[in-house]
């Protein structure tokens, strides 16, 4: 009912001809204004970030265990730092 407002629904119909043997066509284009204004953003930046951690599956070990360390004593730092 409110397609074409909303949804901005648009119908595209190939009809051929009679006596034409190739097959009727109906196409139907829809756009959701709000999930490409609203979540499609929030999506980007996820996929984004998630390609950028997604290199943290290929350390050694040594990196990975240095990667640890280093972020335990940062975060020690801050806990005391904080007190």
């Amino acid at each position: 009912m409110f397609g074409t407002l909303i949804f901005q629904a648009r119908e595209h119909v190939d009809m051929p001809a009679p006596g034409d043997l190739r097959p009727a066509r109906l196409r139907i284009d829809m756009h959701d204004p709000v999930w490409e204004r609203l979540y499609t953003p929030v999506t980007e930046t996820v996929w984004f970030f998630a390609d950028r951690l997604n290199q943290l599956q290929f350390l050694t070990i040594r990196r990975y265990l240095s990667l640890v360390f280093a972020t335990l004593v940062t975060l020690l730092l801050a806990l005391a730092i904080w007190s």
